[in-house]
């Protein structure tokens, strides 16, 4: 069974009028952009430390295992 796509096209969206459209102050970046470029950083820097901790852990937790500090018992 083979899909018809020839009646696929693509329309101008309707909605977005020029008249209603946000408009931006003169003389810099909207206020937008910026909190939008902060939340991006500041994710990444939070995404970057959550790796170190979880791998600093998971350094701990292997050093233990291999020195023998931490023992898992098994019966």
């Amino acid at each position: 069974m083979r899909d018809d796509f020839s009646g696929i096209r693509a329309d101008r969206d309707t909605y977005f009028d020029e008249d209603t459209a946000p408009r931006h102050s003169r003389g810099g970046k909207p206020q937008r952009e910026k909190n939008l470029a902060l939340q991006i950083a500041l994710g990444i820097w939070m995404g970057g430390v959550a790796l170190a901790l979880t791998g600093l852990a998971a350094n701990f937790l292997f050093a233990g295992l291999l020195t023998g500090a931490i023992q898992i018992g098994v019966n």
